[in-house]
């Protein structure tokens, strides 16, 4: 039995993913069909699980509400003549408990169906993030990235409820009108040209209104990406009055930018909900004033009245829900466009080829990249790219800052694609782009290496040898008994987080370590280990070391040693 709790809830899951695309496809103007006739008459009334059936329960709260008016209305008329019913009470109280359990349906389906779509599409789009090549990366920027898997969401999230309840206000303002125009065709036809008008200011402000979120979007990135800078350059800012004065300038001005355009939004939002509420009370004021003289012999003035002051409640929801549409199309677009544009950059990455862990030998030959600027012209070139990596060996390579290296490490290891050239495997070409099998081989720790807050992708093996890492390390007492509970690269020095970097990396136990000037950040005593002890144990364990250094002394530690200068490569014979 404990067994089928969890397909029961991966079941209603699915459906309200399904549920929740539909949704979010009507929101961003897209109509998919509302479903069968006979599935409105066979669902559950409190789980619906297609347009259709949200409708008719959506239709059923409306019907609820609409009943409570006529109830009240027709105990009023009673209490007018001295009269009092216990039915209608009992009919009063069993209509309100019926209100009550299909709103807090709707509204928690209807949340449950978005957040599983929104789940679909982050779960989604990162992986197709993933598939990206680091230039792309590099060239959508960190902020665009975190915008297109993060705060967009966030931002479409806060709107379902309102929405909701705005959608519920629209079918039970429509069943309304039919009971008012039951009471009277006069005031019925009044309401209807109120709704009408407040239809009319919403369509002409929706642009506007759509062009101002678009132009505050926009500036809230420019805001967000100064911040990242902030928090990034932090050490910089404090040893530089000058830069940080400038970025302050710099954040102020895109703060005042944010101000305006939220500004400017919020001005048109509040002519449309001012227009909203001074409707409502006119078509108030008109059943009091004008309606008696219209249709004098109207002799159902209070009942009007009191269906007319019920509807204030849906027009003034229908009014605030116009925002929340309106914000969550600009959301639904953004995230849209976001994987629109990784789509376009998505190559052809093959993830499956040939198993390359028990290669012989690497090559490279003639391999050129050119870094390309935002501006389209291309920047520093590596031209001629010709190498070879026996396995088994130690390779140094070495250069002036700006040569070179680490563009050529990560063409080696398929991160940047090469432009002309080829990768060779035992003599073979590698398929371009390189398939994941082929980055399988390599194990790194680039300069820019990034540490995850767990030991990902290690099994129990892997525990055991990146527990044997760091302890060869002189850092496994940083760390706690069990690896799997976290790992905290902050509160490690600069030298440290390299050794844990380093553990991570050997701890997957690829046939290729990757190093990008590992040792520069180490104590000389560990640094004469690293070179004298830890690369001849790792060579003799079978594994190829591919390291950048400046470490002179430690040159003939190298079976083989590349020299980088301007892009260039070549082989130093010793």
């Amino acid at each position: 039995m404990s067994g089928g709790a969890p397909r029961a809830d991966e079941a209603d899951n699915a459906e309200l993913k399904v549920l929740g695309i539909a949704i979010l496809d009507r929101f961003s103007g897209n109509f998919p069909s509302l479903g069968s006739v006979r599935a409105i008459f066979s669902y559950r009334p409190l789980q619906p699980s297609t347009l259709s059936e949200l409708g008719l329960l959506a239709l059923l709260a409306a019907l609820c509400g609409t009943g409570i008016v006529f109830v009240l209305n027709k105990e009023a008329a009673l209490v007018q003549e001295r009269e009092f019913a216990l039915g209608l009470a009992l009919l009063f109280i069993v209509i309100l408990l019926a209100y009550r359990a299909f709103q807090k349906a709707l509204i928690t389906r209807t949340s449950g169906a978005i957040e599983q779509a929104l789940d679909d599409w982050r779960c989604r789009i990162s992986r197709k993030v993933t598939g990206l090549s680091l230039r792309d990366t590099e060239d959508m920027s960190r902020g665009r990235i975190l915008d297109g898997l993060a705060r967009s969401y966030e931002q479409l999230s806060q709107t379902i409820v309102p929405l909701v309840a705005g959608i519920e206000a629209i079918i039970l303002l429509a069943c309304m009108l039919v009971y008012l125009f039951s009471l009277s065709i006069t005031a019925g036809l009044m309401t209807i040209a109120v709704t009408a008008s407040l239809v009319l200011g919403y369509l002409n402000t929706a642009a506007s209104m759509q062009k101002s979120m678009q132009e505050a979007g926009a500036a809230d990135a420019q805001l967000a990406r100064l911040a990242e800078d902030l928090v990034d350059g932090f050490k910089e800012l404090k040893l530089s009055p000058l830069k940080c004065a400038a970025l302050h300038d710099h954040m102020d001005a895109a703060s005042q930018s944010v101000a305006r355009h939220r500004a400017g939004t919020a001005d048109i939002i509040s002519q449309l909900i001012s227009a909203g509420n001074s409707a409502s009370y006119l078509l108030a004021a008109a059943v009091v004033f004008l309606l008696p003289i219209i249709s004098a012999s109207d002799s159902s003035i209070s009942r009007i009245v009191t269906a007319v002051l019920f509807l204030l409640g849906p027009i003034g929801g229908v009014v605030g829900a116009a925002q929340q549409y309106a914000t969550a199309r600009f959301a639904i677009q953004s995230i849209r466009d976001f994987e629109q544009t990784v789509d376009a950059k998505l190559s052809s990455e093959g993830q499956h080829g040939p198993d390359y862990s028990e290669f012989t030998s690497l090559a490279v030959a003639q391999g050129r990249y050119s870094h390309v600027g935002k501006d389209g012209e291309a920047g520093f070139r590596v031209t001629d790219f010709t190498a070879n990596f026996v396995r088994g060996q130690i390779i140094f390579i070495t250069g002036a800052n700006g040569s070179g290296k680490t563009t050529v490490l990560r063409l080696l290891t398929g991160l940047y694609p090469l432009e002309s050239g080829a990768i060779c495997i035992d003599g073979i070409s590698v398929a371009s782009p390189v398939p994941q099998t082929y980055r399988n081989i390599f194990a790194t720790v680039f300069a820019d290496y990034h540490i995850f807050g767990k030991a990902y992708a290690l099994d129990e093996a892997g525990l055991a040898r990146l527990d044997e890492f760091l302890t060869l390390l002189n850092i496994r007492g940083k760390f706690p008994a069990d690896l799997m509970t976290g790992l905290n690269p902050h509160a490690l020095s600069t030298g440290q987080r390299k050794r844990l970097a380093l553990a991570l990396a050997l701890a997957e136990d690829r046939p290729v370590l990757l190093l990008d000037e590992w040792a520069a950040d180490q104590d000389p005593a560990t640094r004469e280990r690293f070179y004298r002890q830890i690369l001849p144990s790792l060579k003799l364990a079978g594994k190829t070391i591919i390291a950048v250094t400046h470490d002179e002394r430690y040159f003939d530690c190298a079976d083989v040693r590349y020299h980088m200068d301007e892009g260039r490569i070549q082989r130093v014979v010793s």
